[in-house]
């Protein structure tokens, strides 16, 4: 029966009588084997020196052996064995096409190039066996030689206009070569000589909607709805089409089918919402984002990067606010565990300065056993901002019996401690970060910490030392090099140093008003009065804050000057900003009768 069936479908194809017996002979070969397979033929003639004329085969037929040998190792999975086998079968016969064609699929997916070569000599040899064809226009396409492939794929629809496949590809061909048109005329010929088949009515009607032929894609969607009328994909790309035409109502009536056909359908929900984003529905827009929120099928992630891209549109997230931060609450509720979700909640309400709401979401997701770092760095640096010291040390301490060699965890407490006025416990604090920290920069910079905390307590000898240490590790550390030169204009010792110091500090980050009058101030205790007032004028001028320092030295160096009106007026100024009322009354008295 199995002959007789073949015997026909070769004849259907009208093929000249030499290709017919080629054909004929390959699927004896091809019935060959399924017979040698029921009989259980030993495995002894692919793994041993048992050869083809121990089974009967001599002469020409020698290669027929090998070649239906290797179809049994690639039944029987053995990939490797059946590509040694054919290659003797081509070594014995150099024009064996079957085993060229069986090579190039046994190779078609570790190397297609290879594989290319094995084809095209089946090919060659055999030219007119549509099974090596269609082989080389796949092989073709795998490796992107797209104009050859899209010859053969030409021929094939010629010499097989019953084979759907052949239509399929040779549209892809075209369509990605740029000619849309004349892939949907490669679609209409295969209808009419294959009949409406579904996939390539569905690709017919993705390029019409590319070339922007909405009516007959139109047309088309409803041929696939009447042929197949509870497919949900077929009301969702005619409401796509419809929404692209601004139909919207006839757009809502196909999104609204499609949803009762498959209703947690997550391409219908994104294509919904992609809909009422094109039309500016943006209330539409948001509660359709609300629904995906909710479903179980579209991933976190996704779900992330949609909430990212949304709020990314400063203009959008002002204007719809409370329903974005709708999308944000859903998420939240809906991963409570996940961390990611708590930072897109946690981040929104920062946004809308509900900042206790985001550290009570990072306080609720503490427990004794997280170990992650950022949940931790969160809560400190919301207290931090919060000015709730004691809570930064607290939470930094906790932090630390999980992270015991975490050094910017050593740094907010020894912050906290320190803005508490606790400077025993703030400096060891910040003594262990210093063991912990690797880089010199920021050794250099918790060194000046500590130089600047000795300093505070009046002892400045340890001050510079810990200051010299900071130089030596970061010699541009500008923070360090003002405090040092400053702290020795203010005791008049080392001037010059001081001086070479804040010239570094200017050469490093010019215009800064605080660095200016650390310089200013130097050049007045060396003496230098004009040079310190050009330098103080400018920090006066660029200042922002209303500085009673500069105020106050601006004063000084005017009356050093003998400018004594207005060197009075600006002492006014530094009172006036805060500066202490008795050292100004001691100046002020300078002035009088002058």
């Amino acid at each position: 029966m199995f002959i007789l069936v073949v015997g026909n479908a070769i004849q259907a194809e009208n093929l000249p009588e030499e290709s017919l017996m080629r054909k004929f002979k390959t699927i004896y070969l091809l019935l060959a084997v399924m017979v040698f397979a029921a009989c259980g033929t030993s495995r002894q003639a692919v793994q041993s020196d048992v050869g083809p004329a121990d089974f009967g085969y001599t002469g020409e037929m020698e290669p027929t052996f090998y070649y239906l040998e290797g179809i049994k190792a690639a039944s029987m999975g053995d990939l490797e064995q059946a590509d040694q086998l054919y290659a003797k079968a081509i070594a014995l016969d150099s024009l064996h096409d079957p085993s060229y064609y069986e090579t190039a699929g046994v190779l078609m997916r570790t190397d297609p190039e290879k594989a290319l070569t094995y084809a095209r000599e089946a090919v060659r040899i055999d030219s007119t066996n549509l099974w090596y064809k269609q082989l080389l226009g796949q092989l073709l396409v795998v490796t992107e030689n797209f104009t050859e492939a899209r010859k053969v794929y030409e021929h094939l629809v010629k010499v097989a206009p019953h084979d759907p496949d052949n239509y399929r590809l040779l549209a892809l061909l075209y369509d990605h070569d740029g000619q849309p048109v004349a892939a949907i005329n490669t679609l209409d010929s295969a209808e009419n000589a294959v009949g409406r088949i579904e996939e390539l009515m569905a690709y017919k009607q993705q390029l019409l909607m590319q070339t922007r032929q909405y009516d007959r894609a139109i047309a088309e969607s409803e041929n696939l709805i009447r042929d197949y009328p509870y497919k949900y994909e077929n009301y969702l790309v005619l409401a796509e089409i419809y929404g692209q035409m601004r139909r919207d109502s006839l757009a809502e009536a196909c999104y609204d089918k499609a949803l009762s056909l498959n209703p947690n359908g997550l391409d219908i929900l994104i294509s919904r919402n992609e809909y009422y984003k094109h039309i500016g529905d943006n209330l539409r827009f948001l509660a359709s984002s609300r629904t995906l929120f909710e479903s179980d099928e579209l991933p976190l992630e996704n779900k992330i990067r949609f909430f990212q891209d949304l709020t990314s549109n400063i203009q959008v997230y002002r204007e719809y606010y409370f329903q974005i931060t709708d999308l944000a609450t859903v998420l939240y509720a809906k991963y409570p565990e996940d961390y990611a979700a708590l930072e897109v909640y946690a981040g929104n309400e920062i946004a809308g300065g509900r900042t206790e709401e985001a550290l009570a979401a990072y306080k609720a997701y503490l427990r004794d056993t997280t170990t992650m770092l950022d949940v931790y760095k969160n809560i400190i640096e919301i207290e931090a901002y919060l000015n709730r010291s004691d809570s930064v040390a607290k939470y930094s301490a906790v932090a630390l019996k999980h992270f015991p060699e975490n050094a910017d965890f050593y740094l907010l407490e020894g912050g906290a401690l320190a803005y508490m006025k606790k400077m025993p416990e703030a400096k060891m604090a910040y003594e262990k970060a210093l063991k912990y920290t690797e880089s010199d920069s920021s050794r250099s910079v918790i060194l000046g910490i500590l130089g600047d905390m000795h300093q505070q307590e009046g002892n400045r000898s340890r001050c510079y030392s810990y200051y010299d240490r900071a130089l030596k590790l970061w010699k541009d550390n500008v923070v360090v090099l003002n405090n040092y030169a400053y702290f020795l204009s203010v005791e008049g010792r080392r001037l010059e140093q001081a001086l070479e110091m804040s010239s570094r500090v200017a050469e490093l980050e010019p215009g800064n008003p605080t660095y200016l009058d650390t310089q200013g101030w130097v050049l007045y205790k060396l003496g230098r009065y004009e040079e310190a007032r050009r330098l103080i004028q400018q920090a006066v001028s660029f200042d922002r804050t209303g500085s009673q320092e500069l105020y106050l030295h601006y004063g000084d160096v005017l009356y050093a000057l003998k400018e004594y009106f207005m060197a009075s007026f600006y002492w006014q100024k530094a009172l006036e900003a805060g500066y202490d009322a008795e050292q100004i009354a001691e100046r002020m008295k300078k002035v009088e009768g002058k």
